[in-house]
């Protein structure tokens, strides 16, 4: 019963094999009776048909759900807050390929935390399998409360001229929220079937909205990914900037302004050292914490923060929502140019070269391999100066690595030299 296992984002594997309706329908029966759910998806082929599998279980088991269909990670968990339900279930793989899928979990303070994950495990083990049912399923999809709260809090963006991805995912749902602002907007990959989702655009790629921003001299793109908790911006120049350089743009606007708590921001291990540097040189103190969204949410938790960020997209404007939220972002971003001016007359860090691989394996345990690791060691002690990051993927059979270095080329070998030491352990 691996595929009852939550990983760092909840249950996540290839539709069909790895992750199949059983499990959706054990994840809604073991909620069923801490409340009512609030339940969304994205719009992947095989994200229906889990959503539904969600619904059974929990009907089956005396609970009580109300699907909405088609929604961004961040709306979904923004209805959450203001509903009646104690959990919200997202039906999505977020930024993995079309065949993938996954199963969110939401509390009103945002992800479960390690306690309240083995408990639903726990639970969901005890289910008995799913029988037939003729459940009436009618999903009623009202974005408006969202799209209120983001007008209430950002306010009008007449004048400023935007390029929005949506990554052929669920953004496809909220594909008018700019326009509700003022912007004038230029949509990409706003599709309903999400057949190609994530695929050659999006936060992923984002190259794709770079070139539109040039082609349509926009004052910015905004990319997001598959369920829109990551986003990627592109000033007016083209240049493009990661989650690390929003956070860090973002923290020192704060911090400018008075309104960044402690003046800290939360920080993974993946953060460009450049980016750490310049931050400390301005008086912002980055706190570090593990990779991913959760980790963030929770170290901003403990910290009392409410800027945190990370270098693959998720932002968190713990002011709005504690979690991450592309659009969001996005539109205060839109709002600094209009009160500061363009992007690209930001002052930024100099940062330092980092190679990045994913190298695929069958177990990414492999990570953790001995062998391994004494090879990340040996690689750390020649370079003498930089870091070395070698870690398991959250949601992937992928064993991440990171060598940063003032010497691209000497990270790019250093970086090749750890593939090769986990492909011969894979």
């Amino acid at each position: 019963m691996n595929t009852l296992r939550f990983g760092t984002d909840g249950i996540r594997g290839i539709y069909g094999t790895t992750l199949t309706e059983e499990t959706a329908y054990r994840l809604g029966a073991a909620l069923a009776e801490k409340g009512k759910i609030l339940l969304g998806r994205d719009n992947r082929p095989s994200s229906p048909a889990l959503a539904r599998a969600v619904a059974c279980g929990a009907a089956a088991n005396g609970g009580e759900v109300r699907p909405i269909g088609v929604v961004t990670t961040p709306a979904l968990y923004y209805l959450l807050s203001v509903s009646d339900c104690a959990y919200a279930v997202m039906v999505t793989a977020s930024h993995n390929p079309p065949e993938h899928n996954g199963l969110k979990v939401f509390t009103r303070r945002g992800k479960p935390d390690e306690d309240e994950r083995r408990e639903i495990e726990e639970r969901m083990l005890c289910v008995p399998p799913a029988g037939s049912s003729s459940l009436p399923y009618k999903e009623k999809p009202d974005l408006s409360a969202y799209v209120g709260y983001v007008k209430s809090r950002v306010g009008r963006l007449d004048g400023v001229k935007v390029v929005v991805d949506l990554s052929g995912g669920a953004g496809s749902a909220l594909s008018g929220l700019y326009d509700a602002l003022g912007a004038s907007v230029i949509s990409l990959n706003a599709r309903e079937s999400g057949d190609r989702i994530n695929q050659g655009c999006g936060a992923l790629h984002p190259e794709f909205c770079q070139k539109e921003v040039l082609l349509n001299k926009a004052d910015i793109g905004v990319a997001i990914d598959g369920d829109g908790d990551r986003i990627v911006a592109i000033t007016g120049k083209g240049e493009i900037w990661d989650g690390d350089l929003i956070t860090y743009f973002l923290a020192c606007r704060m911090k400018a302004c008075g309104i960044l708590n402690r003046n800290r921001v939360a920080m993974t291990v993946m953060t460009n050292g450049g980016v750490l540097k310049s931050l400390t040189e301005k008086g912002v103190t980055p706190v570090s914490c593990a990779v991913g969204d959760s980790a963030l949410a929770e170290t901003m938790r403990a910290e009392n923060l409410n800027l945190g960020g990370e270098q693959s997209g998720h932002v968190i404007l713990g002011d709005y929502l504690p979690t991450g939220d592309g659009l969001l972002t996005g539109a205060v971003l839109m709002k600094s140019i209009l009160e500061d001016g363009p992007l690209d007359e930001a002052p930024l860090p100099a940062v330092y070269p980092q190679v990045l691989l994913n190298v695929a394996v069958r177990d990414r345990s492999v990570a953790n391999d001995k062998e391994v690791q004494r090879a990340a060691v040996e690689v750390k002690e020649a370079l003498r100066e930089g870091r070395v990051l070698l870690r398991a993927s959250g949601t992937e059979n992928l064993v991440r690595i990171m060598v940063e270095h003032p010497s691209e080329a000497l990270a790019r070998a250093a970086a090749e030299t750890l593939k090769q030491a986990v492909l011969r352990r894979a």
